[in-house]
């Protein structure tokens, strides 16, 4: 199966879940925090189909986005971010894919979006760390989920684009 064919099926799974899921969401267009401020952990087949969403792009998009990759560092918001949109939307990593949900990870740790923080997503369900409602069970993070997939390695993003 190749890495395009893989995230059709995992698309589709993940409106199922975006769905049972969706009264606890306030994710819109242009509501970029997400996006803001973090880090970026992805895989190299995740970079390597970044890369063809870049390549993709009107000059002056690549323009507006290398300028971005020139002043990136960790922790800062996502050099393909422009105008509080994905540039590269088609092609985000899976963390830009599962952001918005609530599930389980490693150790049966619950993983929220960090905008719950500011009374967005799963803020009306959660509190002092526990969230109330039944989340996703199922890990995914990017190497449980790509785990039958030859992903390489998984780097921060900002590491990524220094070897560029």
């Amino acid at each position: 199966m190749s890495y395009q064919e893989f995230l059709k099926e995992f698309d589709k799974k993940l409106a199922s879940y975006f769905e049972v899921q969706k009264d606890y969401i306030c994710c819109r267009c242009w509501c970029s925090e997400c996006c803001e401020q973090g880090d970026y952990p992805i895989s190299q087949i995740e970079l390597e189909y970044l890369m063809q969403g870049f390549a993709e792009l009107s000059l002056d998009m690549k323009r507006l986005v290398q300028e971005n990759f020139k002043h990136f560092q960790s922790g800062g918001a996502c050099p393909f971010l422009i105008d509080k949109k994905c540039s590269v939307y088609n092609y985000r990593p899976i963390i830009c894919r599962v952001h918005g949900l609530a599930y389980l990870c490693r150790d049966n740790i619950v993983k929220v979006p960090y905008c719950v923080n500011t009374g967005k997503n799963f803020s009306s369900v959660y509190n002092d760390g526990q969230i109330s409602i039944e989340p996703i069970k199922e890990n995914l993070d990017t190497a449980p989920v790509l785990k039958n997939m030859p992903y390489g390695e998984i780097r921060n993003l900002a590491d990524w684009l220094v070897d560029l």
